[in-house]
């Protein structure tokens, strides 16, 4: 019987956005990156990168401040071990 067997990979997005706005602006810092990525497109595309290596995203848990503007998201990505990684 072959068990699947994952590894999996935690991720965190530092996110600004500004509550006056009924469309919020998205700002994202992503760790070791000196630029902050701007806008929702360029957060798809970090996420994207995941997946091109083969993880898959399967949750995310948000962090806010003390108004309730989320300020922070980890993300958790699954892919499924190599036979040689078993």
């Amino acid at each position: 019987m072959n068990i699947q067997k994952w590894e999996y990979r935690l991720a965190w997005i530092d996110i600004h956005m500004s509550p006056v706005l009924a469309m919020a602006r998205w700002g994202t810092r992503v760790p070791g990156e000196k630029k902050p990525r701007a806008g929702m497109g360029e957060v798809e595309g970090y996420i994207n990168e995941f997946g091109e290596q083969g993880w898959e995203l399967t949750g995310v848990v948000n962090g806010s401040d003390k108004d309730g503007v989320m300020t922070r998201a980890v993300l958790f990505f699954r892919r499924p071990k190599h036979e040689q990684d078993r």
